[in-house]
Protein backbone atom coordinates (compact mmCIF):
# COMPACT_ATOMS: atom_id res chain seq x y z
CA UNK A 1 0.00 0.00 0.00
CA UNK A 2 1.49 3.43 -1.24
CA UNK A 3 1.96 5.52 2.09
CA UNK A 4 2.68 8.85 0.12
CA UNK A 5 -0.43 11.17 -1.15
CA UNK A 6 0.13 13.45 -3.80
CA UNK A 7 -0.71 17.39 -3.33
CA UNK A 8 -1.69 20.38 -5.68
CA UNK A 9 -3.17 23.45 -4.68
CA UNK A 10 -3.39 26.72 -6.05
CA UNK A 11 -6.76 27.96 -4.87
CA UNK A 12 -6.65 31.09 -6.31
CA UNK A 13 -5.39 35.08 -4.04
CA UNK A 14 -5.78 35.54 -0.36
CA UNK A 15 -4.22 38.59 1.81
CA UNK A 16 -1.49 38.29 4.06
CA UNK A 17 -2.47 38.92 7.13
CA UNK A 18 0.62 41.00 8.11
CA UNK A 19 3.21 42.88 7.59
CA UNK A 20 5.85 41.17 8.80
CA UNK A 21 7.44 38.84 6.15
CA UNK A 22 10.30 37.33 4.77
CA UNK A 23 11.37 38.76 1.67
CA UNK A 24 11.97 36.86 -1.85
CA UNK A 25 14.79 38.50 -1.98
CA UNK A 26 17.89 39.49 0.79
CA UNK A 27 18.88 42.99 1.36
CA UNK A 28 22.05 43.29 0.15
CA UNK A 29 25.43 45.03 1.81
CA UNK A 30 28.79 44.94 0.05
CA UNK A 31 31.72 43.79 1.98
CA UNK A 32 29.29 41.51 4.54
CA UNK A 33 29.86 38.09 4.32
CA UNK A 34 27.15 35.45 4.34
CA UNK A 35 27.17 32.15 5.58
CA UNK A 36 25.92 29.05 3.78
CA UNK A 37 25.49 25.67 5.36
CA UNK A 38 24.25 22.17 4.34
CA UNK A 39 24.33 18.82 6.02
CA UNK A 40 25.03 15.86 4.14
CA UNK A 41 23.92 12.69 4.67
CA UNK A 42 26.57 11.79 7.45
CA UNK A 43 28.61 13.77 9.45
CA UNK A 44 31.66 13.14 7.35
CA UNK A 45 29.21 14.73 4.51
CA UNK A 46 29.01 18.69 4.35
CA UNK A 47 29.05 22.29 2.79
CA UNK A 48 29.95 25.61 4.44
CA UNK A 49 30.57 28.74 2.96
CA UNK A 50 31.49 32.15 4.33
CA UNK A 51 32.52 35.06 2.53
CA UNK A 52 34.55 33.88 -0.69
CA UNK A 53 35.54 30.63 0.41
CA UNK A 54 34.51 26.81 1.61
CA UNK A 55 34.87 23.73 2.31
CA UNK A 56 33.17 20.91 0.96
CA UNK A 57 33.47 16.90 1.83
CA UNK A 58 31.76 13.51 0.26
CA UNK A 59 29.14 15.23 -1.32
CA UNK A 60 28.15 14.42 -4.57
CA UNK A 61 30.54 14.78 -7.33
CA UNK A 62 28.14 17.30 -9.09
CA UNK A 63 27.43 19.47 -6.25
CA UNK A 64 30.97 19.62 -5.52
CA UNK A 65 32.20 20.86 -9.03
CA UNK A 66 28.72 23.50 -8.44
CA UNK A 67 30.46 24.65 -5.49
CA UNK A 68 33.76 25.08 -7.04
CA UNK A 69 32.96 27.27 -10.49
CA UNK A 70 29.07 28.14 -9.83
CA UNK A 71 28.05 28.63 -6.72
CA UNK A 72 27.98 32.49 -5.31
CA UNK A 73 28.23 32.00 -1.80
CA UNK A 74 26.12 35.45 -1.14
CA UNK A 75 23.92 35.11 -4.17
CA UNK A 76 22.80 31.50 -3.25
CA UNK A 77 19.46 31.75 -1.67
CA UNK A 78 18.93 28.43 -0.39
CA UNK A 79 20.51 25.02 -0.72
CA UNK A 80 18.22 21.72 -0.54
CA UNK A 81 19.22 18.29 -0.50
CA UNK A 82 17.46 15.07 0.51
CA UNK A 83 19.39 11.44 2.05
CA UNK A 84 20.14 10.38 -1.71
CA UNK A 85 22.16 13.44 -2.16
CA UNK A 86 19.62 14.83 -4.39
CA UNK A 87 20.26 18.68 -4.46
CA UNK A 88 18.80 22.08 -5.63
CA UNK A 89 20.50 25.71 -5.46
CA UNK A 90 18.43 28.64 -6.07
CA UNK A 91 21.33 32.07 -6.96
CA UNK A 92 18.98 35.11 -6.33
CA UNK A 93 21.08 37.36 -8.85
CA UNK A 94 20.50 35.23 -11.69
CA UNK A 95 17.16 33.32 -10.72
CA UNK A 96 18.86 30.26 -12.19
CA UNK A 97 18.22 26.56 -10.46
CA UNK A 98 21.09 24.17 -10.66
CA UNK A 99 20.52 20.63 -9.74
CA UNK A 100 21.81 17.47 -10.58
CA UNK A 101 21.57 15.58 -13.54
CA UNK A 102 19.63 12.48 -11.67
CA UNK A 103 17.06 14.50 -9.68
CA UNK A 104 13.13 13.51 -9.78
CA UNK A 105 10.95 14.17 -12.63
CA UNK A 106 8.35 15.75 -11.15
CA UNK A 107 10.91 17.89 -9.51
CA UNK A 108 12.70 18.77 -12.54
CA UNK A 109 9.24 19.60 -14.35
CA UNK A 110 8.52 21.89 -11.51
CA UNK A 111 12.00 23.85 -11.46
CA UNK A 112 11.81 24.21 -15.66
CA UNK A 113 7.78 24.97 -14.96
CA UNK A 114 6.64 22.56 -17.93
CA UNK A 115 4.89 19.23 -18.52
CA UNK A 116 1.68 21.14 -16.46
CA UNK A 117 3.76 21.78 -13.24
CA UNK A 118 4.23 25.59 -12.20
CA UNK A 119 7.64 27.08 -11.82
CA UNK A 120 8.89 26.40 -8.63
CA UNK A 121 10.36 29.44 -6.36
CA UNK A 122 12.29 26.95 -3.38
CA UNK A 123 12.43 23.07 -3.07
CA UNK A 124 13.05 20.90 0.13
CA UNK A 125 13.15 17.66 0.65
CA UNK A 126 12.09 15.02 3.77
CA UNK A 127 14.54 13.32 5.75
CA UNK A 128 13.27 9.25 3.92
CA UNK A 129 15.50 7.75 1.70
CA UNK A 130 12.65 7.65 -1.27
CA UNK A 131 13.64 9.94 -3.90
CA UNK A 132 10.11 10.16 -5.09
CA UNK A 133 9.32 12.30 -1.97
CA UNK A 134 9.86 16.47 -2.03
CA UNK A 135 7.88 19.51 -1.09
CA UNK A 136 7.55 22.70 -3.98
CA UNK A 137 6.96 26.10 -3.53
CA UNK A 138 5.57 28.01 -6.58
CA UNK A 139 6.62 31.60 -7.65
CA UNK A 140 2.66 32.36 -7.75
CA UNK A 141 0.90 33.38 -5.00
CA UNK A 142 -0.77 30.25 -2.91
CA UNK A 143 1.20 27.70 -5.34
CA UNK A 144 2.49 24.94 -3.57
CA UNK A 145 3.21 21.06 -4.33
CA UNK A 146 4.39 18.19 -2.28
CA UNK A 147 4.44 14.64 -2.62
CA UNK A 148 4.70 13.27 1.22
CA UNK A 149 4.24 10.71 3.63
CA UNK A 150 0.89 10.39 5.38
CA UNK A 151 2.32 12.29 8.68
CA UNK A 152 3.11 15.28 6.75
CA UNK A 153 -0.14 15.40 4.52
CA UNK A 154 -2.24 15.57 7.84
CA UNK A 155 -0.28 18.39 9.32
CA UNK A 156 -0.10 20.48 6.29
CA UNK A 157 -4.28 19.42 5.58
CA UNK A 158 -4.89 20.73 9.16
CA UNK A 159 -2.76 23.43 9.64
CA UNK A 160 -4.39 24.90 5.78
CA UNK A 161 -7.85 24.35 7.14
CA UNK A 162 -7.06 26.16 10.48
CA UNK A 163 -4.54 28.70 10.00
CA UNK A 164 -6.36 32.12 7.82
CA UNK A 165 -4.96 32.52 4.90
CA UNK A 166 -2.10 29.73 5.09
CA UNK A 167 -1.53 29.14 1.23
CA UNK A 168 -1.00 32.71 0.38
CA UNK A 169 1.06 33.07 3.59
CA UNK A 170 3.37 29.83 3.58
CA UNK A 171 6.87 30.02 2.36
CA UNK A 172 8.40 26.62 2.67
CA UNK A 173 8.95 24.04 4.61
CA UNK A 174 12.26 22.64 6.42
CA UNK A 175 12.29 18.50 7.42
CA UNK A 176 14.91 17.21 9.70
CA UNK A 177 15.20 13.80 11.40
CA UNK A 178 12.14 11.69 11.59
CA UNK A 179 9.21 13.63 11.62
CA UNK A 180 10.39 16.80 12.99
CA UNK A 181 9.55 19.81 10.00
CA UNK A 182 9.24 23.38 10.29
CA UNK A 183 6.56 25.01 8.32
CA UNK A 184 7.64 28.62 7.51
CA UNK A 185 5.61 31.68 6.69
CA UNK A 186 5.56 35.25 5.52
CA UNK A 187 4.07 36.28 9.45
CA UNK A 188 6.37 33.46 11.14
CA UNK A 189 6.89 29.70 11.50
CA UNK A 190 4.98 26.66 13.19
CA UNK A 191 8.04 23.88 14.32
CA UNK A 192 6.43 20.05 14.66
CA UNK A 193 9.20 18.13 16.44
CA UNK A 194 9.54 14.58 16.21
CA UNK A 195 8.28 13.39 19.65
CA UNK A 196 10.81 9.93 19.65
CA UNK A 197 14.15 12.57 18.87
CA UNK A 198 12.96 15.81 20.34
CA UNK A 199 10.72 14.61 23.57
CA UNK A 200 8.10 17.70 25.30
CA UNK A 201 10.21 17.00 28.12
CA UNK A 202 13.48 18.13 26.95
CA UNK A 203 13.85 21.83 27.16
CA UNK A 204 17.30 22.21 27.22
CA UNK A 205 17.14 20.23 23.29
CA UNK A 206 18.97 22.89 21.54
CA UNK A 207 16.49 22.90 18.41
CA UNK A 208 13.64 23.01 20.81
CA UNK A 209 15.05 25.99 22.46
CA UNK A 210 16.19 28.33 20.17
CA UNK A 211 13.01 27.85 18.41
CA UNK A 212 10.62 28.69 21.27
CA UNK A 213 13.40 31.35 22.01
CA UNK A 214 12.22 33.38 18.52
CA UNK A 215 8.23 31.85 18.20
CA UNK A 216 6.58 35.12 18.78
CA UNK A 217 7.36 37.99 15.68
CA UNK A 218 10.08 35.99 13.75
CA UNK A 219 10.45 34.05 10.90
CA UNK A 220 12.86 31.66 9.14
CA UNK A 221 14.56 32.05 6.11
CA UNK A 222 15.03 29.56 3.59
CA UNK A 223 18.83 29.70 3.97
CA UNK A 224 18.13 27.51 7.32
CA UNK A 225 19.05 23.80 7.08
CA UNK A 226 18.11 20.66 9.61
CA UNK A 227 19.88 17.60 9.74
CA UNK A 228 18.73 14.25 8.61
CA UNK A 229 21.04 11.79 10.71
CA UNK A 230 20.94 13.79 13.92
CA UNK A 231 18.40 16.39 15.71
CA UNK A 232 20.51 18.25 17.62
CA UNK A 233 22.01 19.57 14.32
CA UNK A 234 21.14 22.90 12.58
CA UNK A 235 21.33 26.13 10.91
CA UNK A 236 19.02 28.71 11.30
CA UNK A 237 18.50 32.38 10.28
CA UNK A 238 15.90 33.88 11.78
CA UNK A 239 14.47 37.52 10.72
CA UNK A 240 12.83 40.13 12.41
CA UNK A 241 10.15 42.71 12.06
CA UNK A 242 10.65 44.74 8.83
CA UNK A 243 13.51 42.03 7.67
CA UNK A 244 16.22 44.69 8.89
CA UNK A 245 17.59 42.08 11.69
CA UNK A 246 18.60 38.79 10.86
CA UNK A 247 19.99 36.25 14.06
CA UNK A 248 21.96 33.42 12.52
CA UNK A 249 21.88 30.50 15.43
CA UNK A 250 23.55 26.78 14.85
CA UNK A 251 24.50 23.65 16.36
CA UNK A 252 27.04 21.81 14.25
CA UNK A 253 29.39 18.79 14.72
CA UNK A 254 33.08 19.91 15.92
CA UNK A 255 34.38 19.55 13.21
CA UNK A 256 32.03 21.23 10.95
CA UNK A 257 31.86 24.24 13.12
CA UNK A 258 35.97 24.27 13.72
CA UNK A 259 36.01 24.44 9.47
CA UNK A 260 33.44 27.63 9.59
CA UNK A 261 35.83 29.13 12.67
CA UNK A 262 38.56 28.87 9.88
CA UNK A 263 36.79 30.80 7.42
CA UNK A 264 34.91 33.28 9.64
CA UNK A 265 38.98 34.05 10.77
CA UNK A 266 40.13 33.88 7.17
CA UNK A 267 37.35 36.80 6.23
CA UNK A 268 38.89 39.58 9.05
CA UNK A 269 41.85 39.49 6.65
CA UNK A 270 42.01 42.79 5.02
CA UNK A 271 42.49 41.65 1.77
CA UNK A 272 39.73 39.37 1.76
CA UNK A 273 37.56 42.00 2.72
CA UNK A 274 38.16 44.51 0.03
CA UNK A 275 38.26 42.01 -2.98
CA UNK A 276 34.40 40.76 -0.93
CA UNK A 277 33.61 44.53 -1.15
CA UNK A 278 35.03 44.81 -4.47
CA UNK A 279 33.01 41.65 -5.90
CA UNK A 280 29.55 42.66 -3.44
CA UNK A 281 29.46 45.71 -5.56
CA UNK A 282 29.22 44.00 -9.06
CA UNK A 283 26.91 42.02 -7.96
CA UNK A 284 24.98 44.52 -7.03
CA UNK A 285 25.37 45.86 -9.94
CA UNK A 286 23.89 43.15 -11.42
CA UNK A 287 20.94 42.18 -8.67
CA UNK A 288 19.61 45.86 -9.29
CA UNK A 289 20.13 45.85 -13.36
CA UNK A 290 17.49 42.47 -12.94
CA UNK A 291 15.37 44.43 -10.37
CA UNK A 292 15.07 47.60 -12.67
CA UNK A 293 14.85 45.77 -16.53
CA UNK A 294 13.98 41.92 -15.70
CA UNK A 295 16.99 40.86 -17.14
CA UNK A 296 19.28 38.04 -16.10
CA UNK A 297 23.06 38.11 -15.71
CA UNK A 298 24.23 37.02 -18.97
CA UNK A 299 27.63 34.47 -19.08
CA UNK A 300 29.29 37.09 -20.58
CA UNK A 301 29.19 39.28 -17.93
CA UNK A 302 30.50 36.43 -15.49
CA UNK A 303 33.72 35.92 -18.14
CA UNK A 304 34.05 39.73 -17.88
CA UNK A 305 34.19 39.24 -14.07
CA UNK A 306 36.82 36.35 -14.13
CA UNK A 307 39.03 37.94 -16.88
CA UNK A 308 39.08 41.30 -14.31
CA UNK A 309 40.33 39.01 -11.65
CA UNK A 310 37.58 38.45 -9.61
CA UNK A 311 36.13 35.72 -8.85
CA UNK A 312 32.81 34.73 -8.21
CA UNK A 313 32.54 33.55 -5.06
CA UNK A 314 31.20 36.06 -2.95
CA UNK A 315 28.38 38.52 -2.28
CA UNK A 316 26.44 38.72 1.02
CA UNK A 317 23.10 39.13 2.53
CA UNK A 318 22.21 42.33 4.45
CA UNK A 319 20.58 43.45 7.77
CA UNK A 320 22.36 43.37 11.23
CA UNK A 321 23.64 39.83 11.73
CA UNK A 322 23.98 38.79 15.59
CA UNK A 323 26.08 35.79 15.53
CA UNK A 324 25.56 32.94 18.08
CA UNK A 325 27.60 29.87 17.02
CA UNK A 326 26.30 27.20 20.06
CA UNK A 327 22.98 27.02 21.35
Amino acid sequence: MDLSWHLLFNPGVSFVRSPLHCPQNPNIMAGQPNTLIVLGSSPDSYYIGHGRRHFVENMPDSFTEHAKKDLTISMTRWISVNKNMDWVSYNDATENMHFNTGINQTVLDHLSGVNGKFGAEYVSFPGNEDPAHYFVKGRGQSQWSGYLDDYFIAKLLKAQKEVPNFDADLTGILFGKGKTFIIMSKTGFTAHLDDDEIPSSSEEHPLRKVLEQYSEGWCIDRASTLCFYDSKYFFIKFRGPGESQIMMHWNLPPHMNEKLRELQELMQQPEEKLTLTQEDQMWLNVFQSRLNNGLQMSMMFANQMHRGGLGLLAVATGGTVVETPRY
